[in-house]
């Protein structure tokens, strides 16, 4: 059995041996989000640490990783004894927490407005909208022309998720958290599925070492933040509550 002299991760010791034994002992398991092993170099860099929080998460359940290998604590002992967990990405589904902010985010609009004004309409225009965020198709104007009740905004918000949902189960190739899920069901719901797809954010989820036009994942989800090409407040705030749900975990709107 492999034991350690000092704490590992985030706030820890971190002596180089030891944390050489923590990374062999992460690359025993098979984790969420983390396709490609670590590397043993006695480094506890962010991929380490955040592969620490997700055993944690995942593995025992824990409600508040700490990102912390403690030399008599329970995450050691169950680096040593578990052997390995399959997660499939495909099980994960938009959590409650993700709809309720999404529709505080949004707001509940029961009559028709225009998305780049904010003003009511009477007649449709692009960027007609109605209910959670949803754009009304020229099409289909005389159904929403005067308006509809929550719930009917409510069955609308879900319907208009689930192409989104299933973006981001067929396009992202690692496991992910639950949370860190919501947030690009969010992201996604904003920009577009193609938007989505065509992303740095979804190369950088997919491969975290592949070269991109950002230095950082965050840099990357936060360069969304322009509307008709001029930089948008809106937009840069709900890029933050984004981001802080994908690395945090928190859901909180602005």
């Amino acid at each position: 059995m492999k034991i350690i002299t000092a704490s590992v991760g985030d706030k820890g010791e971190n002596n180089v041996e030891d944390v050489k034994i923590v990374q062999g002992l992460l690359n025993q398991h098979k984790l969420a989000a983390f396709a490609k092993p670590l590397k043993i170099d006695g480094q506890s860099g962010p991929f380490t640490i955040k592969r620490i929080n997700a055993f944690q998460e995942v593995m025992m359940n824990m409600l508040q990783p700490d990102g912390l290998v403690e030399v008599n604590g329970e995450t050691l002992k169950c680096l040593q004894v578990t052997k390995e967990i399959v997660t499939s990405s495909s099980s994960l589904f938009f959590g409650d927490k993700g709809i309720n902010l999404l529709k505080e985010i949004e707001g509940l609009a029961i009559t028709p407005y225009d998305d780049q004004t904010g003003k009511a309409i009477k007649v449709w225009v692009e960027g007609a909208t109605i209910g959670y965020g949803h754009l009304i198709a020229k099409a289909d104007w005389s159904k929403y022309q005067a308006g509809l009740n929550e719930d009917q905004a409510i069955r609308l918000l879900q319907a208009d998720l689930y192409p989104f949902i299933n973006t981001v189960k067929s396009k992202v190739k690692v496991d992910v958290m639950q949370h860190e899920f919501d947030a690009m069901v969010i992201f996604a719901f904003n920009i577009g599925q193609a938007g989505f797809s065509q992303s740095s954010v979804l190369k950088m989820i997919n491969d975290p070492e592949v070269i991109t036009s950002y230095p950082t994942l965050e840099k990357a989800w936060k360069a969304w933040n322009k509307s008709q090409g001029k930089v948008n407040r809106g937009l840069e705030n709900r890029r933050q509550a984004e981001w802080n749900i994908y690395q945090k975990g928190v859901y909180e709107k602005w």
